[in-house]
């Protein structure tokens, strides 16, 4: 697993600890232009202590919309299913049962911020090149308001389970990427996410049914191919996913924190003097002359000298 080997300076970006409340996210759109495309379906999940606490999924209805021509929308949702395939459900009827658009893209508007106020992350799959670039078009279109994740409040499941392949990989293409999948140190989460995401590797797979089907979490939820393409059941799977994730994290990659001097103690702080070395006593057979005291007489070794000379 990838995580386990982000280092310090990375998962400081997010307090060390992997996030076990977060909201996942996930919508349906006509197709991938940020301007002109619409937003179909909008669901979440919200967790908090590893625990759901609430989920929803909301389909937009873009016929009642005066602006939105029927017969456009048509040619959308047909050309969505033939890219898709027999898994795309959002057919013209059932987008009719859908709530009014506006109404439903300020009512996640207003949940992002919030979300957002609480400075709890977003998790999503491939997101930034999806998701947030859509909501971000319909948002400026509809609503003439912003939307971007944060750049340090954003986990992508596709990213973290593309680099923990790669990481492990012991043959092939991918052996050559490895180093790549480490994150900078000056890298914020998104940054690292969306170049893991555009880092192109031949034969690694990262879809979410193979992310489910990896985990055994299709088993493990009895989960049925048709759910899949369906805005809200997509992030309970992120939720599911990222459990998962949690569950196989083995160190917090922490280094301990050295806390630097206070400088006004060591100002105050009185000076080190060096301790006087001893005097070495000297000998007891060595005496000193006292005041008063007669001088030593000379030897007599050069006296009996000069009478032999004599």
């Amino acid at each position: 697993m990838i995580i386990n080997e982000w280092d310090s300076a990375f998962t400081q970006k997010y307090g060390h600890d992997f996030p076990s409340s977060y909201m996942t996210f996930d919508t349906e759109f006509t197709g991938g232009s940020e301007h002109d495309d619409l937003v179909l379906e909008i669901g979440h999940t919200l967790v908090e202590d590893g625990k759901v606490v609430d989920s929803l999924n909301v389909i937009l209805n873009w016929y009642a919309h005066p602006d939105i021509r029927s017969d456009w929308l048509d040619y959308k949702l047909n050309n969505m299913r033939s890219i898709v395939g027999t898994g795309w459900t959002l057919t013209p009827e059932k987008l009719k049962t859908g709530i009014d658009p506006i109404k439903g893209l300020r009512f996640y508007a207003k949940l992002f911020k919030t979300w957002k106020n609480r400075d709890l992350p977003f998790v999503a799959q491939n997101g930034q090149s999806a998701d947030e670039r859509m909501l971000r078009g319909n948002f400026n279109r509809f609503l003439n308001k912003p939307f971007s994740l944060p750049d340090n409040g954003y986990f992508d499941t596709g990213a973290i389970f593309k680099a923990s392949e790669i990481w492990d990989a012991e043959s092939g293409d991918a052996m050559n990427f490895k180093v790549q999948m480490l994150p900078n140190r000056t890298e914020t989460l998104k940054t690292y996410f969306s170049r893991v995401i555009y880092t192109r590797v031949a034969g690694v797979k990262w879809s979410l049914a193979k992310i489910m089907d990896n985990f055994g979490l299709t088993e493990k939820h009895a989960v049925d191919e048709a759910q899949f393409h369906n805005a809200g059941f997509d992030a309970m799977c992120l939720h599911w996913i990222m459990e998962e994730y949690r569950s196989r994290i083995t160190r917090k990659n922490v280094t301990q924190e050295i806390t630097p001097p206070d400088p006004v103690r060591e100002i105050t702080r009185p000076a080190k003097t060096k301790p006087k070395k001893e005097e070495k006593a000297k000998s007891d057979s060595c005496k000193t002359r006292t005041a008063g005291s007669k001088k030593e007489p000379k030897s007599g070794f050069k006296r009996r000298r000069k009478q032999r000379l004599i």
